[in-house]
């Protein structure tokens, strides 16, 4: 049949999401414990492809603010290059 072509197990579905949120979660806390407090900001476009957030950018800013709620001692704020309009995200330690 041809729909069967266009499933997957549940369970292989399950783990998969499993290992990329795990790998997006260590990706994140590097950055931030390298970055958070320094003058340093990272561009948007590289955190979607990074961290597999949504391609929308204003969707990817809200799935991003979710990943550091879920962190402890973490903000983040997002800052324009008003040379080429490209959105950057830094992270501080909450206080």
């Amino acid at each position: 049949m041809s729909w069967e072509k266009h499933t997957k197990k549940m369970s292989d579905l399950k783990k998969s999401n499993t290992d990329i949120d795990m790998k997006v979660r260590q990706r994140l806390e590097e950055m931030t414990d390298k970055m958070a407090d320094k003058d340093l900001a990272i561009s948007l476009d590289f955190l979607i492809d990074h961290l597999h957030l949504h391609k929308d950018k204003s969707d990817a800013i809200q799935e991003l603010k979710l990943l550091v709620d879920l962190m402890e001692g973490v903000e983040y704020g997002v800052i324009a290059d008003d040379t080429d309009q490209s959105v950057y995200v830094f992270f501080t330690k909450a206080t």
